[in-house]
């Protein structure tokens, strides 16, 4: 091997800050890496850090060692160094109470968000790629990607492989439908306990048959998928399984890819601009995504000041059809999407409706790698003539109880007579009181016709935005059907069945409208013409509310208490503020 040239004083004589800072990452960083392991050969390498948020937590992140160990090859062939760093990636079903199953993915996302940026942000790297799955995993990579704009690129964990019960494709959310079925039966033969114990070990060995992501268009499928569609991953690598050998070929292409990236300087500014954004958008109406992704993707606007309204969603909602019947807008779970050409055949499909300008992590933009894509004959990925919904999936709805926004995933709704109704509302103020009401009918019972109000579980509500799954489940366990839910939380990817509104803006806790409701109040939900009002006039919402005084937030405590202090709104992306001017907006 060829040795290099020894250097003279003069090349090391120091009489800048520049010629300081290439000093101290010459030798200061030498000296500790030394200390690794690594020699001095690959410390004059490109570094590229490999952020891995593998856990024994869930069966979405016990295998991404596997990818990592794929991604640091796929560097090394390419002639760089890859150093690999980790991050939390919790499952929050894991929870063992409702609340802890609820309240910590917005922290979290936050979370790992400051983790990546106090860790390669002072840990300098020339590029870094993300691995993991699930929901708030994902949007705290990509925030860490927009905020150190340092060149990146994302891969998922993948998919499970697919069980079969019944002769049909299961995963999580058929399997609870399935347990709550069961359940209901128990109630009027509770002398099959057993039966009913050997069932449930049945699907509950079919629910999750490998290590990956839950197999349906759940939050973090969905946000996998549109960090595809935004470019910061691999045509078609979001929807491959797991624990196939194909995945392992993409951790190692997606190693060499972050050392060209690194190579040519291209950064997440040269990836994601407006337009992007809105490919993402409208790729999330064609795929049937869940409601979460609207906070996520608009926090990604709010990190970058980039000017994007739930207008823009609301536009876009109703120019591009719903095409993707994936569970549980439809029959089909996550696999099936995949064998049918996976997000590249769908964004083939709506290629009229993107801009094919847009760069991507494989150097070419949207509309050169579309253009090796062949499209298929599938019931899967429907046709544009032929959707699921004429409309895209998620319905941004506005009127006086939600000036700034709210929004439904209207695809999953089972009676879509409910979709235009107006409503008797009936008023809680927590998740647990509202649980507790549809389990025992005290203090107030449900029936068809009512609207749920969930209140003061926003952002800043102490509970940090939870997602109402658990409400949905107890709905099921009572039995009680053709009810709207309205809330200033959020919803599961999970959610089947029912008309589930969230994100309701502004606020209960900061004196938005939901605040002022109360039981017997009559509510107009008008889906196809996108409001959401109480039949209240003006002049009553201002004496309610000048009554109305906020909850006692004294008793939150630690990372709760943190979030809900600094807690943007949900159109803004339900995150901490990124500048320290943004404390002082609305």
């Amino acid at each position: 091997m060829k040795k290099p040239k020894r250097k003279t004083a003069k090349d090391v004589e120091i009489k800048t800050l520049k010629q300081f800072e290439k000093f101290r990452v010459d030798y200061g960083h030498r000296c500790i890496f030394k200390g690794i392991g690594f020699t001095t050969q690959e410390l004059s390498l490109p570094r590229i850090a490999v952020v891995n948020s593998w856990s024994e937590q869930s069966p979405g992140h016990v295998h991404l060692r596997a990818i990592s160990e794929g991604v640091k090859a796929g560097i090394r062939m390419a002639g760089a160094m890859p150093f690999e760093i980790n991050v939390i990636g919790p499952c929050t079903m894991l929870g063992k109470t409702v609340m802890d199953a609820a309240h910590y993915d917005l922290p979290q996302r936050e979370a790992i968000l400051a983790s990546i940026e106090s860790a390669l942000r002072v840990g300098w790297c020339d590029g870094w790629v993300g691995i993991g799955s699930c929901d708030k995993i994902i949007p705290g990579m990509m925030l860490a990607a927009l905020r150190l704009d340092r060149p990146f690129i994302f891969i998922g964990g993948g998919q499970m492989i697919p069980s079969e019960y019944e002769g049909k494709n299961i995963g999580y959310v058929d399997g609870q439908e399935i347990i709550i079925r069961e359940l209901q039966k128990l109630k009027d033969a509770p002398d099959t306990v057993e039966e009913y114990e050997e069932l449930m070990e049945e699907i509950t060995d079919c629910c999750g048959s490998s290590a990956g992501a839950c197999g349906e268009m759940s939050t973090g499928n969905t946000l996998a998928l549109l960090t595809e569609a935004l470019g910061f991953s691999l045509p078609g690598s979001s929807t491959t399984p797991g624990v196939v050998a194909e995945k392992i070929w993409e951790s190692k292409e997606v190693g060499q890819r972050i050392v060209d990236l690194a190579h040519k300087n291209i950064k997440p500014s040269d990836i994601f601009s407006l337009n992007s954004l809105k490919n993402g958008i409208a790729v999330n109406m064609a795929i049937c995504g869940g409601t979460n992704s609207l906070i996520h993707l608009q926090s990604y606007a709010h990190e970058v000041q980039m000017p994007c309204t739930l207008d823009v969603w609301d536009k876009i909602s109703r120019k591009v059809p719903a095409l993707c019947g994936v569970t549980p807008s439809g029959p089909y779970v996550l696999h099936d999407f995949h064998k049918a050409g996976g997000l590249p055949v769908l964004m083939k499909r709506i290629r009229q409706f993107l801009d094919e300008t847009c760069l991507t992590v494989t150097g070419a933009t949207v509309g050169e790698n579309l253009s090796h894509v062949k499209l298929r004959d599938s019931d899967v990925i429907r046709p544009l003539e032929n959707p699921i919904w004429p409309e895209g999936a998620l319905a941004i709805l506005k009127g006086n109880l939600a000036p700034r926004g709210a929004v439904t995933r209207h695809t999953i709704v089972e009676n879509k007579s409910l979709l235009q109704k107006t409503y008797t509302a009936k008023v809680f103020n927590s998740l647990n009181e509202t649980i507790e009401a549809l389990l025992s009918g005290k203090p107030k019972t449900l029936q068809p016709g009512d609207a749920l109000v969930i209140r003061y579980i926003g952002p800043r509500g102490g509970p940090a935005m939870p997602c109402g799954l658990s409400v949905v489940r107890a709905l099921k366990l009572a039995q009680v059907k053709d009810i709207a839910i309205i809330t200033d939380g959020r919803f599961s990817g999970f959610t089947k069945g029912y008309l589930a509104i969230g994100h309701a803006c502004p606020e209960a806790q900061v004196g938005g409208p939901l605040a002022l409701l109360k039981d017997g109040d009559q509510i107009r939900v008008d889906i196809p013409n996108r409001r959401l009002d109480v039949e209240l006039s003006d002049e009553e919402m201002a004496r309610r509310r000048a009554r109305w005084t906020p909850p006692d937030p004294s008793k939150i405590a630690g990372l709760i208490a943190m979030y809900a202090r600094c807690a943007l709104q949900a159109d803004q992306g339900a995150g901490w503020p990124a500048r320290w001017s943004d404390f002082d907006a609305e």
